[in-house]
């Protein structure tokens, strides 16, 4: 895993209820921090950086990429975690790779000790989107990713029923008791990883690898994902004109 000799990757989510970072060098987390608090990442998140590439001794001309999460999420954490990304590469001479928060999702629960089951296994992912809507990517067992969609608990529990996979991330939670009423509750897996089913950045460091393998890195930047309109909507117009 290297981009012109370099090994380093280091990986950013701001995008859903926490702010996370980690420096990996050849698919192994070196150095981590993980806030779980979103509003951390508009005033923490380049020095939260800055101190975590100075504990694993990684300068930004050594960073074979940086990895992010494009979304879905707060309007605002997918703005600052991209933008933050995009600059930093810019000035490491490296590509950014951009995965969906969805798919980090996966990637933890697919590696926790704390559920053996959840390896080798379909899954979809879910985030709580708010206003009775969820988001949520299927992950097939060989890890690739079928298409994120904002969609309600009812029609994701439905597609489980029609199609059985884990559920995992803490707004899987939202589909437990539809599914207990078709005796699938055991599908939900609600607190992975870090016991609140939110994502980390770690988890993003073994995702970046198999990109950098693939060669799916150096093309154009990623963009966010926004999977409906944002809560906040402009004023409606007053009919008065002003000059």
């Amino acid at each position: 895993m290297t981009f012109g000799g370099r090994t380093a990757v280091l990986a950013l989510d701001t995008c859903a209820g926490a702010t996370s970072a980690a420096i990996g060098r050849h698919g192994e987390v070196v150095a981590r921090i993980f806030v779980p608090d979103a509003r951390a990442a508009a005033e923490r998140l380049a020095p939260l950086v800055k101190g975590l590439m100075a504990e694993a001794g990684v300068a930004p001309a050594e960073l074979a990429a940086v990895a992010v999460t494009r979304g879905p999420g707060t309007f605002t954490g997918v703005r600052i975690g991209l933008g933050f990304a995009r600059g930093l590469a810019l000035a490491a001479g490296c590509p950014v790779l951009g995965l969906t928060t969805l798919e980090l999702l996966a990637a933890g629960a697919a590696k926790d000790v704390a559920v053996a089951d959840a390896r080798g296994r379909e899954m979809l992912a879910v985030i709580d989107a708010r206003r009775g809507e969820v988001y949520v990517q299927r992950i097939a067992a060989d890890g690739s990713p079928g298409e994120p969609a904002a969609v309600t608990p009812e029609t994701a529990a439905a597609d489980l029923v029609a199609r059985p996979a884990l559920a995992v991330g803490a707004g899987a939670r939202l589909l437990r008791p539809l599914l207990d009423a078709h005796g699938l509750a055991d599908l939900v897996r609600d607190d992975l990883p870090h016991g609140h089913g939110q994502p980390d950045a770690a988890d993003l460091i073994g995702l970046a690898g198999r990109h950098l393998a693939a060669g799916q890195a150096g093309g154009a930047p990623p963009v966010p994902l926004y999977l409906r309109a944002p809560d906040a909507l402009p004023p409606a117009p007053s009919g008065i004109e002003t000059p």
